[in-house]
């Protein structure tokens, strides 16, 4: 474990949280409300802002977002085209925010569940694009969480990016495939590497420095499932 690491994206998230809540905002053309214990970056999430915008069109196709936040990107992308998506979180906290936005903003394509990676998604369901913006500092696998936003950010042994490269696949339509957003840190080819071990295709999307010193450094990637060859 990058003690340094963790110890920057642990104060990152406790100063996030040093605000009145709910907060309010306008983000990418939605009216937005942060809850607390929901994750919403700087400068008006820039990082999952960035990462919305570099999504490819979902116009027409069913969408399953994992890790949904406050809705953001469930949000933009139902509103933008995509015929429906379903937005999970493990944060509860995060689940009622999503639902209270699609509220705010008028948008009946988005249902949102508590769901940890796929374990509440009903196993016929198929969707056209997964999408995940998922957590990408590494812990030990007994980690312990210190407050519901931890959840944002730590992986505990790794195994959610394990498990949302290979269980996805069962969950997509036929020519599905992933799209991958991820802080790659100061290893560039850290998800390639990964993504080649796993033999599985992709594309690099969009990446972006977002800090100078290169510790948020986000790449968005889009992958196909093995069944997808």
């Amino acid at each position: 474990m990058d003690i340094d690491r963790v110890s920057y994206v642990r104060k990152r998230l406790a100063e996030s949280q040093q605000d009145e809540f709910p907060k309010y905002t306008n983000c990418l053309g939605l009216d937005i409300e942060v809850h607390k214990d929901v994750f919403w970056d700087d400068d008006n999430n820039v990082t999952g802002r960035w990462v919305t915008e570099n999504v490819p069109s979902t116009t027409g196709k069913r969408v399953l977002e994992i890790g949904c936040g406050c809705g953001l990107t469930a949000l933009f992308l139902a509103k933008n085209g995509a015929s429906h998506v379903l937005a999970t979180d493990v944060n509860p906290n995060a689940v009622t925010n999503t639902l209270a936005n699609a509220r705010r903003n008028g948008l009946t394509n988005v249902t949102s569940i508590r769901s940890d990676l796929y374990e509440s998604v009903h196993q016929n369901q198929r969707f056209d694009y997964i999408v995940s913006h998922l957590p990408s500092t590494r812990v030990p696998e007994d980690f312990e969480y210190s407050s519901m936003i931890e959840y944002s950010s730590f992986d505990p042994g790794g195994t959610l990016l394990q498990k949302f490269l290979l269980e996805s696949e069962k969950y997509l339509a036929t020519n599905g495939t992933m799209i991958l957003g991820y802080n790659v840190s100061r290893n560039e080819c850290m998800i390639m590497n990964k993504l080649d071990h796993l033999d599985l295709r992709y594309r690099l999307i969009a990446k972006r420095k977002i800090t100078p010193d290169g510790m948020i450094n986000v790449h968005v990637y889009e992958i196909w499932p093995h069944h997808g060859e």
